[in-house]
Parts: C-alpha cells; structure tokens; sequence
C-alpha cells in the first residue's frame, strides 16, 4: 500500500452530476487537464498494485475495487494517472478506470490522503 496527497483540486474536477475523480501525478498534468483533475503528490513511490477487492482509502472513507482496467498500472506508474468511477461496472467499462464500491463520492479536499 502506497499514500498519496491531494495538493490541487482543478476548478471543474468534482461535479455534483458526474461520480467521477480523475487523478495525475503532479509532475504529469497539463494546464488544460489540471482544470478537471485532482493532482496527488505521492509519499512513497512504488509501482501500482491495485487488484479487484483491493482498498483505496480516501481519508477515512474505503472503498473496494470492483473493477481495474487494463491501462491502470501503465498510466499509473507513468504518470501517477487514474480515473475513479463511483458507480456501478458498465458493460463497457473504461480501460483507464477503476469502479469503486461503495457508489458515493467521497468528501476530497487539498490535503486528503489516498491509500491504494
């Protein structure tokens, strides 16, 4: 299990309609993405081993994971990217993604704490 720390919210990154965060690594996001993500600055770095019913841990609420698409550990170890999903599996879930049980977004702000 690895931390990492919220240290910008982009300004469009959380909606009340959308149940979606997507994260980036504060040394891989751009100006125009910065605007819809959460940038996370990583305590400890290791490689992403994040596997269905797994836990990530935003501050003190858990989720588990219910699906991992095939992108995750590439994007995630290139860029610190991931794309998290509070809702249900589709049938055609986005390979970038994880989808998260339970399907509520969680209360994030600068200085949350992410576990994976």
């Amino acid at each position: 299990m690895f931390k990492a720390n919220v240290v910008s919210i982009g300004e469009n990154a959380i909606s009340d309609t959308e149940p979606i965060i997507i994260l980036f690594g504060e040394n891989s996001v751009t100006d125009n993405l910065e605007k819809v993500s959460v940038v996370q600055r990583f305590e400890n770095v290791q490689s992403a081993d994040i596997t269905i019913n797994n836990e990530i841990k935003i501050d003190d609420q858990v989720y588990t994971v219910k699906f991992k698409g095939d992108l995750v550990d590439s994007n995630f170890s290139m860029l610190g990217h991931v794309t998290l999903y509070f809702t249900e599996v589709p049938d055609e879930p986005q390979n970038n993604a994880i989808y998260l049980f339970p399907e509520k977004m969680p209360s994030i702000h600068v200085g949350s704490t992410i576990e994976y």
